[in-house]
């Protein structure tokens, strides 16, 4: 029913867009009379010095028509006279060349200092670098070609001001998490839209996009939009950034063909690891603790010999280090672009294969890309790309990396313990004498069996026309098709290890789990562009009309009591469980944007887009996000000083809106299961209402002003920006306690509120400019946050009752602070623990706790506000150095000012001897007089 619903919904907007794709449709094919056509040939040459002559574009001013020279930098194209050619090459200086009675061409491009007329790509077009209003940033893929990287994350991590990119696992192929300017919500996502040649990626999950399929070799350049202006046109999902992605496209006569292949290894250096004791320290540790129980709690059953004779034990067995492995990893990138006046095709085909640094565990990827585009004569483009990725993951699906996980059993176990017998087999006791029982972490892992294998295809398929001269129709259907399935079997030794009383338990039964999904999600987007110049105003104009529609279906089924490990299908286990659901959603959205330029230094920019989204009450469905943006190039005023200390100077402003609509699918409505009750006495089935839907549920919407400012000093040697933003988020989507005679527990509605601001710098300098060049770029940015409202109610967000909930956010502080007790020492004796307030089992030697309500007692109320998990400021530096064909590269990036919580400290900073614990625990408290 509910997907009726959205269907219904999704076809009614449909309809209201006929008309106008007819209208566009038919427009694209007015016949145009055509004028004088002419064949310009020439060559470009770039300097002496330089022997690869290829990549100059030719373009003919004011339409798509161009092409690119080959290693000898030649030309030829066909044009209607009269025309102007454009003469461009990233790093040179442009040359404009006005057709005449010559039939040929020849230029000399001069070095540039700047990128100011660079080319770059923004939301639904492209737009020279000066005349950019929003705040956005982009690096070309060439300058991070050497990085080695499973992910494009990886690649671009401290490049880019304002910019957050962490990796939260170690496993390999798990993706990155990235945050523009700061979590722009608190239960809605974080991750900002990412978009590739122009197709928004959607993935299983529909929020984060399965970025981590995408392959690094396949990408030309990142253009990171930030602020409102340059986010709006994507309205809906742009509340958190947007992160452009262009892959590499073929140059008009030019063919190329490249291949690129490193190898190398991993590992974790002993800096990273935890600094625990071996088994002679940990057997001194327990034979002191047994001596203390006796000396003071009356304990009569003597030193347990596993410690009565620590001396006997060397270092024993480093369970964490057992784990761990040099793990290599290798990349090989093959790509072939042809292009001709009329065709261009550029291919890439990849094999990634990381191993992970963790025994048992890796992935591999292949992939291919195709980007091809056809050009019957000057008005008509069409293209077809399409990049389908398979990708084999073995032991990544499987959380090893928590608090009591495999890798935090190993940081726990006792080093006494060898990891196998004399035998060989495995030694599944791994807990010493009193200590809590545990698996064996290695046998765990390396009797762990989960894979995963996963499809990813990307389609796009397009048609620019210009039926008039400046006038641009643009039609593209977008495809992203993903299908996975993960197998999971854990043998009849892998649960093997120790009860809480120390008895080894029999072998466990074997049992897996088997689930797959696949989503689709398809996307028609139609635009109409037109340019137009008089005299010292330019205007151009953007109208579009986007449809989207994105379904997931999941299944899973589990079994046990298998007749032994030999077959591992589930159909050879009792089955104990399954599910399977399916789910949808559908976006419509019209949006347009308008440009101005005066004098090539007064710029405006103005866009609106109207959403519409399936997840949305009937009456709340669609929502609107306007922005505007202005910029003036001061440098480029009469009364500014001429000299090479300042060569550009730029001041530019916006204001705008945007959505967030990651709240999951069905929530304004309410779900219903079947329920069993009694009638007539007879248990029936029936139905009956297990969340509550909301009708009035809407947008959240984030409100942004930007200021910014562009300098290039010192003959262009030096160049620094720097913005200043602030964001408010409100209409928070979230789920809104209700009261417990309802029978529900909560819904999902629009309240909260929060303030994110922050200041950004970025500088870049030539610091040599000869034979040997040396480039550095730094960027910092300092960020803040207050969270301003929460549901009627609600006091705060997270914090458990006790020991539970470690982050908390509350009105008037930062999102997400840490919460729980402030530590304030040790009782160090009797007397000071009668005087002092205390937990109701504190004893001498125990942790002392601030009472911060000041009654006399600690206990949970005394818990409160103890630490910031947000980064004060982020930074990036990096250094390349150029020398003939070597390159090097030192780049760096961090984060300061915040907290970090260990979630394993609690278990290996243990004072009874329950797990092995770090050295610092050697010097413990013991007695009034060893008081450690």
């Amino acid at each position: 029913m509910k997907n009726d619903r959205v269907d219904y919904w999704f076809m009614r907007s449909l309809k209201k867009a006929i008309l106008p794709i007819f209208f566009l449709s038919f427009l694209s094919l007015v016949v145009v009379a055509q004028k004088e056509r002419v064949s310009i040939s020439g060559t470009v040459s770039l300097g002496s010095g330089i022997t690869d002559l290829s990549g100059t574009s030719v373009t003919v001013r004011g339409s798509s028509n161009g092409v690119s020279t080959n290693n000898s930098g030649h030309y030829t194209i066909s044009v209607e006279k009269p025309a102007v050619l454009v003469f461009s090459h990233v790093g040179y200086q442009s040359i404009d060349k006005e057709v005449g009675s010559e039939t040929e061409i020849d230029v000399n491009l001069t070095l540039s200092a700047n990128n100011l007329d660079q080319i770059v790509v923004v939301s639904y077009g492209t737009k020279k670098q000066r005349d950019i209003t929003g705040s956005q940033a982009r690096i070309d893929a060439a300058a991070l070609r050497d990085v080695p990287a499973a992910e494009f994350g990886q690649k671009i991590q401290g490049r880019f001001a304002g910019v957050q990119i962490n990796q939260t696992s170690g496993r390999p192929g798990q993706g990155m998490d990235f945050r523009i300017r700061g979590a722009a919500s608190l239960s809605s996502g974080f991750q900002p839209l990412i978009v590739v040649d122009g197709q928004p990626l959607t993935g299983v999950n529909s929020r984060n996009g399965d970025a981590n399929l995408i392959n690094p070799d396949e990408i030309e350049s990142f253009t990171v939009l930030k602020d409102a202006s340059a986010t709006a046109l994507y309205g809906s999902r742009a509340a958190n950034g947007v992160i452009l992605i262009t892959t590499k496209q073929a140059k008009s006569g030019v063919t190329n063909v490249s291949l690129n292949a490193y190898t190398g290894w991993q590992t974790v250096p002993q800096r990273g690891r935890p600094d625990l004791m071996n088994a002679r320290e940990f057997a001194t540790f327990m034979k002191g603790f047994y001596e203390d129980k006796a000396k003071y709690e009356g304990y009569t059953a003597g030193i347990p010999a596993d410690y009565a004779n620590p001396d006997q034990y060397g270092e024993g067995t480093d369970w964490y280090g057992q784990l761990l492995r040099t793990a290599p990893i290798s990349d090989y990138s093959l790509n072939i672009s042809s292009g001709t006046e009329k065709v261009s095709s550029s291919t890439t085909l990849s094999y990634f294969d990381q191993q992970g640094v963790l025994l048992n565990s890796g992935m591999k990827r292949y992939s291919l890309r195709s980007n091809n585009e056809f050009r019957p004569n000057d008005r008509v483009k069409l293209g077809l790309n399409i990049a389908p990725t398979y990708q084999l993951d073995h032991n990544t699906r499987q959380n090893t990396d928590g608090s009591r996980q495999i890798l935090g059993n190993a940081t726990t176990a006792s080093p006494l313990i060898a990891n196998r017998k004399a035998d060989g087999t495995y030694n599944s006791r791994v807990s010493s004498f009193g200590m809590l029982g545990m698996n064996n972490p290695v046998q765990q892992l390396e009797l762990l069996n989960g894979n995963q294998k996963t499809v990813r295809i990307l389609s796009n398929l397009y048609a620019d026309i210009e039926p008039v001269k400046n006038l641009h129709f643009r039609t593209s259907l977008n495809l992203d098709y993903g299908t996975a399935q993960y197998d999971q079997f854990f043998g009849t030794l892998y649960g093997i290890g120790l009860n809480a009383a120390a008895i080894p338990r029999a072998a466990s039964a074997a049992s897996a789990t088997h689930s797959s999904y696949n989503y689709l999600s398809w996307l028609n987007e139609n635009t109409l562009t037109y340019n137009l110049k008089v005299k010292d105003h330019s205007l151009d104009f953007l109208a579009g009309y986007s449809a989207q529609k994105w379904e997931r279906e999941f299944r899973s089924i589990s079994g046990s009591n298998y007749a032994g490990d030999a077959v591992s299908w589930i159909s050879g286990a009792a089955i104990t469980g399954g599910t399977n659901n399916k789910e949808a959603y559908s976006l419509a959205s019209v949006f347009g944007r308008v440009n101005y330029d005066f004098k090539g230094r007064y710029l405006l920019t103005a866009t609106i887009r109207q959403d519409g989204s399936s997840r949305f009450g009937e009456n709340k469905k669609y929502g609107s996000f306007p922005s505007v943006s202005a910029g003036w190039i001061i440098s480029d005023e009469s009364f500014f000083p001429k000299n090479n200390v300042i060569n550009f100077l730029k001041l530019r402003g916006s204001y705008g809106e945007t959505g967030n609509f990651n709240i999951g699918n069905y929530l304004q409505s309410s779900n219903i299961t079947s329920t069993n009750y009694v009638f007539g006495g007879t248990l029936t089935p029936g139905l009956s209402i297990t969340t509550l839907g909301n009708r009035e549920l809407t947008w959240e919407v984030s409100t942004q002003s930007d200021v910014g400012l562009e300098v290039n000093l010192l003959n262009n040697r030096l160049t620094f920006g720097y913005d200043y933003y602030n964001k408010i988020t409100d209409g928070m989507l979230y789920p809104t306690s209700l009261p417990v005679a309802s029978g529900y527990a909560n819904i999902q509605f629009n309240v909260g509120k929060f303030k994110m601001w922050g200041q950004e710098f970025q500088l870049s300098s030539k610091n040599l400019t000869g034979k040997l060049r040396w480039n550095t770029d730094f960027n910092i940015s300092f960020n803040d946050n207050k969270v301003l409202a929460l549901p009627p109610n609600t006091p705060f967000i997270g914090g458990g009752p006790t020991y539970s909930g470690w982050n908390r956010s509350v009105v008037g502080r930062r999102i997400g602070e840490f919460y729980g007790y402030v530590f304030d020492g040790i009782y160090m004796t009797a007397d000071e623990l009668a005087k002092q307030p205390k937990y109701a089992t504190s004893v001498v030697g125990s942790t002392r706790m601030k009472d911060i309500d000041g009654n006399g007692v600690v206990n949970a109320d005394d818990r409160t506000l103890i630490g910031n998990p947000n980064p004060k400021y982020i930074f990036g530096l990096s250094n390349t150095f150029n020398y003939g064909n070597f390159d090097l590269n030192v780049i760096v990036s961090g984060q300061g000012g915040n907290q970090v919580l260990n979630a394993n400290f609690g278990d290996y900073h243990n004072n009874d001897g329950v797990f092995n614990m770090t050295r610092d625990m050697i010097n413990r408290w013991r007695s009034p007089t060893d008081q450690g």
